[in-house]
């Protein structure tokens, strides 16, 4: 069977499976990697994020330009959502997050509390990942959080942060060291909390304190405190599918076979066995288990017959972030955009200093608009924007996933060639870029010429 015919048969009750999956949530979205600059083969510290939700997700992209004195901002948006965007500013800082469920239950917010605003403030004011932490936690402790509890990564060309909240007032962040990656699911994996190395860690004056008040955490019984330990949901702390994404990153990474899935002995980050590099990020975001003899468990029966993993059938975005200190950050910061499952589509580079995003990744023809609409007339995206590129993909993989083991090898393969080709015409780019700045002092000489190549270099990875 041809997966045009495949296609043609299965679309329309395909497309009924997967809201249908996407209804039956699991408590379990989203996986991010961090690696430290010293890990990473051309000296950049990169983030690499799957961005895994339910109904219908429509992502769009806009080249935001400074407003109101603003930072200007490359958006990854879905329109109607409260954390699923993703955001590279003009600084070089990006962010995106994890949610993971804490233990606490009780209400402690002022004015509503926070949630969409810590990221778009984060995109709009944070000149690095070490400011965007502080901006968090001064959010958390003067509004308090409104959701249960989230994981925001963070990263800049210098460095890689992690920043965990809990409803309420109550977070720590933690530095991930130059030589080291690490590997994040949907629970807290921040350990140890030394408040007093604020060159690695900071966070709510009160977490150990607080948690010995709820009872989360007794001295006597557990020895040191551990965050982790004490905040997270139990059920979540020790759920099969967020331990086992964790550690099969970590064997990737590692080639360590020694690792076991108990998230009390998971190290926070591990110190890889190689230079890593963009195919390495890709490969552990398209993962499904194919490294690791630990089996994927999800609790809730899906449609698909393909296996699960880091990457889902409710994958929605995969994004990595190529942050190089060596060249002016219009060019140095580039967000590689998987639009859909890396498992079947491939990555393109939008590089940070495009001015205009191409007309079939926006619902609105003004990023303004966007940012002022973000909540307003979500429902029914695809009827509203028939013709938005995102659909394709969509198409895409419900054509492939009734059928998958028996035609994924095909499709990979195409899109290997696709991925292929697209990092050739980077590497083209890069090259070409060079003579718009100074490589000592990474001036740039001619602005407006080089903001107009990269415009119509992502125009015409596109077209």
């Amino acid at each position: 069977m041809t997966w045009v015919k495949l296609f043609l048969g299965s679309l329309a009750v395909s497309l009924s499976l997967v809201a249908t999956a996407a209804s039956m949530p699991d408590g379990c979205n989203c996986f991010c990697v961090i690696a430290g600059r010293n890990t990473t083969v051309d000296g950049s510290v990169m983030l690499a994020h799957n961005e895994d939700d339910s109904g219908e997700m429509m992502l769009n992209m806009y080249a935001v330009p400074r407003l109101n004195g603003n930072n200007a901002y490359l958006w990854g948006e879905f329109p109607g959502t409260s954390v699923c965007d993703h955001f590279l500013n003009e600084w070089g800082v990006a962010i995106a997050s994890d949610g993971c469920p804490s233990r606490e239950d009780r209400e402690d917010v002022t004015d509503g509390g926070v949630l969409y605003e810590v990221r778009l403030t984060v995109a709009q004011r944070a000149h690095s990942a070490r400011e965007a932490v502080k901006i968090i936690g001064h959010l958390v402790e003067t509004r308090g959080y409104q959701a249960s509890g989230r994981t925001y990564v963070i990263a800049d060309p210098h460095e890689g942060w992690i920043c965990s909240v809990v409803k309420g007032r109550h977070w720590v962040a933690k530095r991930i060291a130059d030589d080291e990656v690490m590997a994040l699911p949907n629970n807290y994996i921040i350990d140890e909390v030394n408040l007093a190395d604020t060159l690695n860690c900071y966070g709510a004056r009160d977490v150990e304190t607080y948690a010995r008040e709820r009872g989360w955490y007794d001295p006597e019984r557990d020895g040191r405190f551990s965050f982790k330990k004490a905040y997270c949901d139990p059920y979540y702390y020790t759920y099969e599918h967020n331990v086992i994404r964790q550690l099969c990153a970590q064997q990737y990474l590692t080639g360590r076979n020694d690792l076991v899935p108990d998230p009390d002995t998971l190290p926070f980050a591990v110190r890889p066995n190689r230079k890593i590099g963009l195919a390495d990020l890709m490969q552990i975001m398209q993962c499904h288990g194919e490294n690791s003899e630990h089996k994927f468990v999800y609790k809730r029966e899906r449609p698909w017959n393909h296996p699960v993993g880091i990457c889902t059938d409710v994958t929605v975005l995969s994004a990595i972030f190529q942050l190089r200190a060596d060249r002016p950050r219009e060019v140095g910061c580039v967000m590689w955009v998987c639009a859909g499952r890396p498992c079947t589509e491939h990555y393109i580079p939008w590089y940070l200093g495009i001015s205009r995003t191409p007309d079939c990744w926006r619902r609105y023809a003004s990023a303004a608009q966007a940012v002022k609409d973000h909540f307003t007339a979500v429902e029914h995206k695809r009827d509203q924007w028939p013709h938005h590129i995102y659909w394709k993909g969509v198409d895409r993989w419900a054509s492939y996933a009734t059928d998958w083991h028996n035609g994924i090898a095909a499709v990979q393969q195409a899109r290997d060639k696709r991925q292929a080709k697209a990092c050739k015409a980077f590497a083209k780019m890069d090259k070409k870029l060079q003579k718009y700045y100074d490589p000592r002092t990474l001036q740039v000489k001619d602005r407006e010429a080089m903001v107009k190549s990269i415009n119509a270099f992502t125009e015409k990875l596109y077209r």
